[in-house]
């Protein structure tokens, strides 16, 4: 990975973070696609989402519902344009109080030096037991 792609994700993570609109600005294209799967209805943040306007709403979803406790990289790989990391994570689901601890894969690709695409995988059903929308077994 060039030492380019590996700045621009340091300060994506960085200003997203610290909740930094115009340091996302720098980092993410103007029209961005924001891709996160689920089953519909499960996450509230799930789905596709076009443009920066549309990626800010998806950030501040996900802040609606979520506390980041930690985030730790266990991974980073880059191929090309597209860059993948592993990371292990640990939210409190501020409607339950709930802790999720699960593991996250984001795939980035890059465009003119900014993130054009992201797309998140992660445990979707440790994250719909901590909303309370599934029920344990």
């Amino acid at each position: 990975m060039s030492d380019a792609v590996r700045e621009t994700l340091d300060r994506y993570y960085a200003a997203l973070k610290a909740g930094d609109r115009a340091g996302l600005r720098g980092v993410v294209s103007d029209d961005i696609e924001v891709h996160y799967p689920a089953p519909e209805g499960l996450l509230p943040w799930a789905g596709d989402w076009r443009g920066f306007d549309a990626f800010e709403t998806f950030i501040a979803t996900v802040g609606d519902h979520l506390v980041i406790d930690a985030v730790e990289p266990l991974a980073v790989h880059a191929a090309g344009d597209t860059v993948i990391t592993v990371l292990r994570g640990e939210w409190t689901v501020k409607a339950t109080g709930r802790k999720v601890r699960t593991e996250t894969v984001n795939m980035f690709t890059m465009q003119d030096g900014k993130i054009r695409r992201y797309q998140v995988f992660s445990d979707t059903a440790a994250l719909g037991l901590g909303l309370g929308r599934l029920a344990a077994a």
